[in-house]
């Protein structure tokens, strides 16, 4: 099995990409739900860093909890399936479950000041009163957190690796029973030092870094989307553009599995776009017999060029001043001829 994915910065148009591979036969598509486990606050990384690369008597134990935590939160719920709705029964649970055992080395009772710290200020406090006052009564012993479960966990590099790799293989193999040649699974790798989470994988992985005009991204946001993810404030959204952008070493290298791709190149210069994923991924052009179904640019591109709906909004042109070098190149491209199928849909999504 393949793994394609895709990383992305937010709102760059990394959802082009993935439906377009979804329109591949030969491909499980799970790109409508981001899986973040990974490299998430709390995620494997973080266990990484905390078990093995700086381990530490209670913090190491402690974020084997708090990514337990982190799994119990994303397997969802009755209100929100989350993860749970891509497995059989207790699947991800059971899996999960499993690897945090292989971490762990050992057991017993007992507790620590983030065990508390964690229940909130309230609760904390609230025992510490409680504490003290016990304490002062002849016979009433009180101890504070006397059921928690302390888990010691010390793995090498080796271990750690060995345990990932099969936790991750477990999931991937739980989500694609069909046994297709392809998996595709949305943002399961970050678009920042992409190499340290990569290595998780026993699998071959593509994973497809998605970018688009930040002028776009900003009047999206601004006039449309309207979630308040992002700065709207044109010069704040140039420091958040940027700084996302620059994350972790601020250069993405590509390689045989790390491949740049520009959303307006999808749309614009759709057929030699497809024909380098397909080359960088081994897709086969014979299999893409949904074309057009899922990503037709024909649709998508009433998400492009949109400062000429709205001439007036004076952030366009700080952002062109500030961002110039990010900013698609229109100048050789013919907007009039796009391929697809014609729409009368014309609604920003």
């Amino acid at each position: 099995m393949k793994v394609i994915t895709c990383a992305s910065y937010y709102g760059s148009g990394s959802s082009a990409l993935t439906d377009l591979v979804a329109e591949y036969s030969n491909v499980k598509d799970l790109s409508n739900f981001e899986f973040r486990f990974l490299h998430d606050t709390d995620g494997v990384r973080d266990l990484e860093y905390h078990l093995v690369e700086n381990h530490n008597r209670h913090n190491s134990g402690h974020a084997l909890k708090r990514f337990a935590k982190l799994a119990h939160f994303n397997e969802g719920n009755f209100m929100s399936k989350r993860y749970s709705n891509f497995f059989d029964g207790n699947e991800y649970r059971d899996i999960t479950a499993d690897y945090i055992n292989d971490l762990t080395d050992f057991e017993c009772t007992g507790w620590w000041f983030y065990d508390l710290y964690d229940k909130g200020p309230k609760i904390y406090y609230l025992y510490q009163l409680a504490n003290h006052f016990f304490r002062r009564i002849p016979g009433q012993p009180f101890k504070i957190l006397k059921n928690e479960q302390t888990l010691y966990s010390h793995p090498t590099e080796q271990d750690f690796l060995k345990y990932t790799q099969k936790y991750i293989s477990r999931l991937l193999r739980a989500l694609n029973k069909e046994d297709k040649e392809y998996l595709e699974i949305d943002q399961i790798l970050p678009s920042s030092n992409i190499e340290q989470v990569m290595k998780y994988f026993e699998d071959e992985v593509f994973v497809f870094v998605v970018d688009r005009d930040p002028r776009d991204i900003y009047l999206s946001e601004k006039y449309y989307w309207k979630e308040g993810v992002l700065p709207t404030d044109p010069d704040k959204f140039c420091d958040w553009f940027l700084y996302c952008r620059k994350a972790g070493k601020g250069v993405i290298e590509e390689s045989e599995h790390v491949i740049k791709i520009q959303f307006e190149d999808l749309l614009y210069k759709y057929d030699e776009t497809v024909a380098r994923v397909e080359k960088a991924a081994g897709l086969k052009a014979e299999l893409h017999d949904k074309q057009y179904t899922k990503m037709n640019p024909q649709r998508s591109i009433v998400n492009t060029r949109l400062w000429e709906k709205f001439p007036n909004d004076h952030g366009v042109k700080i952002i062109e001043e500030k961002l110039k070098d990010y900013l698609y190149d229109y100048s050789e491209i013919d907007i009039d001829n796009v391929k697809g199928i014609k729409t009368n849909e014309s609604s920003i999504f």
